[in-house]
């Protein structure tokens, strides 16, 4: 990253993350903060005081020291105002995403000085990464403050709740941060002192500050105070946010899903450091999850073998008793009873997926490693959708095919059964819009069933009876 930094009060003013480009290729990267753009984000530290007709903003801070020190460099800004020293001393190395700053003030004037110390990130509510479409993960993803207390592990305080009411808890453990699609600023003072957490919105700046105080106590001559805290400002990757903190990974959120997600992503870093292409692990992980349903799946799909060799019989008893419902009811429950086949387990294959296919948009949203991640051929961005469509309509085909190895149910509603035979091309142009990592998740997973359907189809049922 590269930070530009306001010597006159110490603001992180812009931060750029050198390896995560603007767009594919591009030079240009990703800008997290900047406090003189339309985003209007920054973050600074320091102290306030309770006189507020005090000014200590006349002199600059000046560069005083900077070396290197166990392999981190270390800047130390210092500026004198009224017998007052400040001083601001950063410590960062060129493998992580964090600053160790330490904000303090040595009294060698003849009087005290009530004081607190702080930290806050201050931005507006626009939102420049987002895209307008309703099928990009970034329009779902959370924008605004989230924060860890010692009453919630994490807890996050949206614009509009800020907007109503502003946030205070005071809490001797935690952090606060402001999430974005992808990538957090995040602040995390001392940890065992009692500090008051909290989000508050600037009407006269129109921006949502979070921050966190220390107590007010008054600064004698001669003595000096010190506020210590790591600023992180980078993306949301699991080993690097705990390097900051070991609950900073709280922010990757994966919604209510989490104990699906979590693994799911697990698998997948560890198929990608196999496989080196994010793409072959969403192939990997897909097959790994058919692999550990196949039991379940498999008890479904015989069931739809044998519904598909009954047909015949079902037909005949409709025609049968096409004037008596009841008697049509009752002739057909003997027959399942009869042929031990349930109806019911059908639905049983896409239940079971419809958790792994939420929790997987959710990974999909929170993993910046899929950000401009190439598969193959035309496939650049699995985070983006297809650009060909061809996806798409493998899915589509996929998803047809899967159709017509089901069976048909008897005396369907004709309504119905005509939604039930344009699904495929319903749900092709909903996955057009898709991430790519998304629909080739579910195309591999219809794919998949299809051939779990031929093997336990009505041939493979009639030979073994």
């Amino acid at each position: 990253w590269s930070l530009t930094i306001d010597l006159n009060n110490g603001e992180f003013l812009k931060a750029e993350l050198k390896k995560f480009p603007t767009e594919i290729d591009s030079e240009n990267g990703k800008i997290l903060f900047n406090k003189c753009g339309p985003e209007k984000y920054s973050q600074k530290s320091g102290f306030e005081f309770l006189d507020r007709s005090l000014k200590f903003a006349e002199n600059n801070f000046y560069i005083k020291e900077n070396f290197v020190s166990n392999d981190k460099r270390i800047i130390v800004l210092e500026k004198k105002e009224n017998n007052f020293i400040f001083k601001k001393k950063l410590s960062f190395s060129n493998v992580d995403y964090f600053i160790d700053v330490e904000d303090s003030i040595l009294n060698n004037s003849s009087s005290s000085l009530t004081l607190a110390p702080f930290s806050k990130i201050d931005r507006s509510e626009v939102d420049l990464s987002g895209s307008n479409s309703i099928f990009d993960p970034a329009s779902f993803a959370y924008l605004g403050p989230a924060f860890q207390t010692s009453s919630e592990n994490y807890e996050k305080v949206s614009f509009n709740d800020i907007e109503e009411d502003s946030f205070r808890e005071v809490s001797d453990k935690g952090w606060i941060s402001m999430i974005e699609h992808y990538f957090i600023t995040a602040i995390i003072p001392v940890q065992g002192d009692n500090l008051i957490y909290q989000a508050k919105r600037n009407s006269k700046l129109d921006t949502y500050s979070a921050g966190v105080v220390g107590a007010t106590e008054a600064l004698l001559p001669g003595n000096s105070r010190t506020f210590n805290q790591k600023v992180y400002f980078g993306p949301k990757v699991k080993q690097e946010l705990l390097k900051t903190h070991p609950d900073l990974d709280l922010a990757i959120d994966y919604g209510w899903l989490w104990w699906i997600g979590q693994p799911m992503y697990a698998a997948m870093k560890a198929f990608h450091a196999i496989t080196g292409n994010w793409g072959w692990s969403i192939v990997l992980v897909t097959i790994l999850i058919k692999l550990l349903l196949w039991p379940l799946s498999m008890v479904s799909y015989r069931n739809m073998g044998k519904m598909r060799a009954v047909q015949p019989k079902m037909q005949e008893i409709q025609q049968r008793y096409a004037d008596d419902r009841q008697a049509l009811s009752k002739a057909m429950m003997d027959l399942y009873k009869k042929e031990k086949v349930n109806p019911a387990l059908g639905c049983l294959p896409m239940l079971m997926q419809m958790p792994f296919f939420l929790a997987f948009y959710w990974v999909l949203i929170e993993t910046v490693e899929l950000r401009y991640a190439p598969f193959l051929f035309w496939i650049t961005d699995l985070s983006a959708r297809d650009p060909l469509f061809i996806l798409p309509i493998l899915n589509m085909a996929a998803m047809w095919g899967m159709q017509q190895l089901q069976p048909q149910p008897v005396g369907a509603d004709p309504i119905q059964a005509n939604v039930f035979k344009y699904m495929p091309l319903i749900f092709g142009v909903m996955f057009a819009l898709f991430p790519a990592g998304l629909v080739l998740y579910w195309f591999l997973n219809s794919l998949i069933s299809a051939v779990q359907m031929v093997l336990h189809g009505p041939k493979r049922e009639k030979a073994s009876s």
